[in-house]
């Protein structure tokens, strides 16, 4: 089971971040037996439904809706995944049935949510991934007519829509939260939040200098300071991204925002959504659903529902 560690002495030696801020917990890494976690929702009770949702430039994103039984209206959640965008519609689909191990997405089903998995375009990661003035659009115009699309469906609370972005999908997310300020509640789990922080991605994944990646302080807290809604913050101590994921949290705690960072020891790189189905040569292992994926899950559940930190 989860245990929270000697949370003092870790906020001192690595973080120096306040105390209500940060939690850091520890669980046994090995691999768990999936099965009894994913197909837990039969799709003859909520089929998988295989919408597009025309964006800002008439360009379709797809997305894989399933909801509870009955009439609704239902909370949303729309997740988005990592890298990279354009995954195309049978991968949404079975991620949404947890076709490949993660837990995820049925999870939120089970308790009542419209759950929506969401895509969103690829391409020149500086160029789609942070909205533009140029006359073209981005992978941020996709995720605002996802929100669109959620609020408008019949059996929806429109007043109770969160998201939950992984690795890429936490940059969008996290300009979601700039831009449409009333969501419920803010999950991004691993974030990659290059350009809402203002950097620009060089060769920093492949050298492995993450924690050299400048950001640009000004662009950076203009993002921030439009942030209304709670942010919970994912991340796993062998995440190679991880001192982007803590400039994220500096930079929000700075600002005054309610944020909140869980650290999970012996987290990779998007471990809280479980095997996805890709092939990891950065995992000798390769992708496992772990004990701290799903206490990580259950704690943002109890953070989704309440919407407060």
């Amino acid at each position: 089971m989860l245990t929270r560690l000697n949370l003092t002495l870790f906020l001192l030696l690595f973080t120096g971040y306040g105390l209500a801020d940060v939690e850091y917990f520890s669980a046994d890494p090995a691999a768990l037996p999936f099965d009894d976690y994913i197909h837990v929702v039969d799709t003859r009770d909520s089929p998988v439904e295989q919408v597009w949702i025309k964006s800002a430039d008439g360009a379709y994103v797809a997305a894989a809706v399933r909801k509870p039984q009955g009439q609704g209206p239902f909370p949303v959640m729309v997740m988005f995944h990592g890298a990279p965008g354009g995954r195309g519609m049978e991968q949404l689909v079975g991620w949404s049935r947890g076709d490949h191990g993660g837990p995820v997405w049925e999870r939120f089903l089970q308790e009542g949510y419209v759950v929506i998995v969401a895509d969103y375009r690829g391409g020149d990661w500086n160029a789609v991934n942070q909205p533009t003035e140029a006359g073209f659009a981005t992978a941020i115009d996709d995720g605002l007519a996802v929100i669109d699309y959620a609020r408008s469906l019949p059996y929806a609370d429109s007043d109770d829509v969160s998201v939950y972005g992984v690795s890429l999908g936490g940059n969008l997310v996290m300009y979601l939260a700039s831009l449409v300020t009333d969501l419920h509640a803010v999950v991004v789990g691993a974030p990659f939040p290059v350009w809402f922080l203002g950097a620009t991605l060089g060769d920093e994944l492949a050298t492995g200098t993450m924690s050299d990646l400048a950001i640009d302080r000004e662009v950076a807290e203009a993002n921030i300071a439009r942030v209304q809604t709670p942010v919970l913050i994912l991340v796993g101590t062998e995440d190679p991204i991880k001192p982007l994921t803590e400039k994220l949290y500096e930079e929000m705690s700075r600002a005054g925002k309610d944020v909140r960072m869980e650290v999970y020891e012996h987290g990779y790189h998007d471990f809280v959504l479980g095997p996805q189905g890709h092939t990891r040569p950065d995992l000798p292992e390769g992708e496992k659903l772990m004990q701290i994926g799903l206490d990580a899950l259950e704690r943002t559940l109890a953070f989704v529902r309440s919407g407060r930190l």
